[in-house]
């Protein structure tokens, strides 16, 4: 693209609401303007090369994704916990829920593609990921994790566990100015496909509470759950 209308689209996308709905058809108007038909209303790109799009795409979306999650805290998410929302995050599901949810979501699939009254989740999902990575050839990487970060981050939230017994507990003594709760992996049982954990969260006066579960993350969310009910009824009794 040219320098003004990389401009613009960066402006855009680091706006307060770069939201997609306004996002797509001034990406696809611009796109076409320098690379393509500027009469074209869809994404004027070969299959081909929507394809590259897609398969760059998603790399650099699993990446944000990731380095969002890292870096989380002030209680920094495990391994598991980390992967589980990830997977969910950016699986086609998720992303097909995020496109179909824009009026002008079918700009981004070419003609090049096929014009379908109804697309599967598998094409609507590879339409944000081509999306991504389109922008990132455009615009760079900090750019992308700014727009991704502002439009992904309820469903991050939405999937974090610390959202649950974990955070409920750790607002408990972060009120108080305590010190925070204190995980340990106790122990492991059972065959590798049915494992069985056992956590201990050890509170800031020194009690101790255990939990177990089938992962490492429901132990932990069974452990935070044992102690609020403990420290804490009512917060303790809103947990599912």
């Amino acid at each position: 693209m040219r320098d003004e209308q990389c401009r613009l689209l960066i402006d855009m996308l680091r706006s307060q609401d770069p939201g997609l709905d306004r996002i797509i058809p001034a990406f696809v108007f611009r796109f076409n303007a320098s690379y393509g038909d500027p009469s074209a209303v869809r994404w004027d790109v070969s299959k081909e090369e929507w394809q590259r799009y897609e398969f760059l795409g998603d790399r650099v979306l699993n990446l944000i994704v990731a380095q969002t999650l890292f870096a989380q805290g002030p209680v920094p998410l495990d391994e598991g916990e980390m992967t589980a929302i990830l997977n969910t995050v950016v699986s086609n599901r998720s992303l097909d829920l995020l496109s179909r949810d824009q009026e002008n979501w079918d700009l981004l699939i070419p003609l090049s593609i096929g014009k379908q009254n109804c697309y599967g989740e598998r094409i609507t999902a590879g339409a944000f990921e081509a999306l991504i990575g389109a922008l990132y050839c455009e615009v760079g990487f900090d750019d992308v994790a700014y727009f991704l970060n502002s439009i992904l981050s309820p469903y991050l939230a939405a999937c974090d566990p610390r959202h649950n017994a974990i955070g409920a507990l750790q607002e408990f003594f972060q009120k108080r100015g305590d010190p925070l709760p204190e995980y340990t992996l106790v122990s492991r049982s059972g065959p590798d496909h049915k494992p069985v954990f056992v956590v201990q969260v050890v509170l800031p006066d020194q009690q101790s509470f255990t939990g177990s579960g089938s992962s490492l993350a429901e132990a932990k969310r069974a452990a935070a759950q044992v102690a609020l009910a403990r420290i804490d009824p009512a917060a303790g009794s809103n947990e599912p």
